[in-house]
């Protein structure tokens, strides 16, 4: 019953195709009249299948156009960008042909653009411009992946990786792991590594080591001043003064400067952990 009201107010607005409101929608957005009768035709299908459910159809008829023109605009542009990859497109032969690129290369570029489209939906010179900048680069991308490899060896066991796994101590086998992945992904959306992979490697180490510092360090004052005065109790539970619980914190921070404490470790068993330790040595 509330599908046939929704249709028989549609059908209301559109009429047979003369009634201003489908006028505004013709023109608004610029279509031809298959094009709104193919939009209408599907907008019933959805009524009828309760994909669609409205109280205000003025307002439901006008998003729902605004979204399939927006589907239908997108879809051209894809078009257009499978034209301009084509072997015999003048755009192909003057900017693209020159860099010789497998047919496997240009298929993951399209996927890129493709993106690009559905994402962003960008303009037809943005599009050419995504094509000329990602074929420019495809080259560029080879060496780096090639370098990327070489850093990671056989099973993450270079002495690079070793390296920066001695000179930053918090880092772990997955840090290193996200590290590679990361560059990786960076390489494929055609970023320009001016210093090299190698030192782009060693630089996202240095990042993630500080980060994770910084991490641990918001833990930790989670524990000394974000709970109250919970951990004021616990040093005169452990029987210490405000000084003692000081130097705790101080030995803390010392142990994460060097790296030596995960952000996961600290909670609230840690915390008595270390008062523990630090009556023990006194």
């Amino acid at each position: 019953m509330i599908t046939e009201v929704m249709i028989n107010r549609l059908d209301e607005l559109i009429g047979d195709y003369n009634t201003p409101f489908f006028n505004y929608l013709l023109y608004s957005y610029d279509l031809t009249l298959n094009e709104c009768e193919g939009i209408i035709n599907e907008l019933k299908d959805d009524i009828s299948s309760n994909r669609v459910v409205s109280s205000n159809m003025v307002s439901t008829l006008d998003d729902y156009f605004k979204s399939k023109v927006a589907d239908l605009e997108k879809q051209k542009k894809m078009d257009y960008l499978s034209g301009l990859i084509s072997e015999d497109n003048d755009f192909y032969i003057k900017y693209l042909k020159k860099y010789d690129l497998s047919s496997e290369d240009i298929g993951l570029i399209y996927q890129r653009v493709e993106s690009k489209i559905m994402e962003d939906n960008i303009s037809d010179f943005e599009i050419k411009r995504y094509l000329e900048y990602y074929f420019s680069n495809s080259l560029k991308q080879i060496t780096y992946i090639n370098d990327l490899n070489g850093i990671v060896g056989n099973n993450y066991d270079t002495l690079l990786i070793q390296s920066q796994k001695r000179k930053y101590p918090i880092l772990r086998d997955r840090d290193i792991v996200d590290i590679v992945f990361n560059i990786h992904g960076e390489i494929i959306e055609a970023k320009e590594f001016k210093n090299g992979i190698k030192n782009e490697f060693k630089r996202q180490c240095m990042i993630r080591s500080e980060d994770k510092k910084a991490k641990c360090k918001k833990n930790l004052n989670r524990f000394v001043e974000g709970c109250g005065d919970s951990f004021s109790k616990l040093t005169r539970f452990k029987g210490l003064d405000k000084r003692d619980g000081e130097i705790i914190v101080s030995q803390i921070l010392d142990d994460i400067s060097q790296g030596m404490i995960q952000p996961e470790m600290i909670d609230g068993v840690f915390i008595t952990r270390r008062f523990n330790d630090y009556n023990e040595r006194q």
